[in-house]
């Protein structure tokens, strides 16, 4: 998940947009991380939770508010 994530984050980089925000399966995926992150992707997985689960209602918001 989190290469696939850098690799969108780098492609929409280079088009000159931002990142898309994370889905809600995604975001299940990073919670599953968070509880038995990689070595040294802890502060990634911490940043992506924080600012790339979009507010609301969404569905990766209910996953994250869940978590």
């Amino acid at each position: 998940m989190l290469d696939t994530y850098r690799q969108q984050v780098e492609e929409r980089t280079n088009q000159g947009i931002p990142p898309l925000p994370l889905n809600a399966e995604q975001v299940a995926t990073l919670v599953v991380l968070l509880k038995n992150p990689p070595p040294g992707e802890e502060k990634q997985l911490v940043d992506l939770l924080t600012h790339r689960v979009p507010p609301g209602v969404d569905p990766a918001a209910y996953v994250k508010a869940s978590f």
